[in-house]
């Protein structure tokens, strides 16, 4: 049995990629090294399960934000350029997360 004790790691970044590294994890709720750690598991395929459960997530995270737009929308047709301005936002957002 392998021993499952945590141990402190290091790599090697740029201020740059931490800064991008840290605001990702925040954005996906994650703590950096959980964060880190649930990604290489869905890139090694070990995640199973939990590639498609975030798939399902994802798509009701989407409906619900396209029932937004549209009550936004609906709510105050003069909005729509602030409501644009979101969807980009959170389609750059899911961008940085399926990297």
């Amino acid at each position: 049995m392998k021993d499952a004790t945590r141990k402190q790691r290091t790599v090697m970044m740029t201020d740059a990629e931490w800064q991008d590294l840290k605001e990702t994890a925040a954005a996906a709720g994650m703590r950096v090294s959980a964060f880190i750690i649930h990604r290489l598991a869905v890139a090694s395929g070990t995640a199973g399960d939990a590639r498609i459960g975030d798939t399902l997530a994802r798509m009701e995270r989407s409906l619900a934000c396209l029932e937004e737009i549209e009550r936004l929308r609906l709510a105050d047709p003069d909005a729509w350029k602030a409501v644009s301005e979101m969807v980009d936002a959170r389609l750059a957002l899911m961008r940085r997360l399926d990297r």
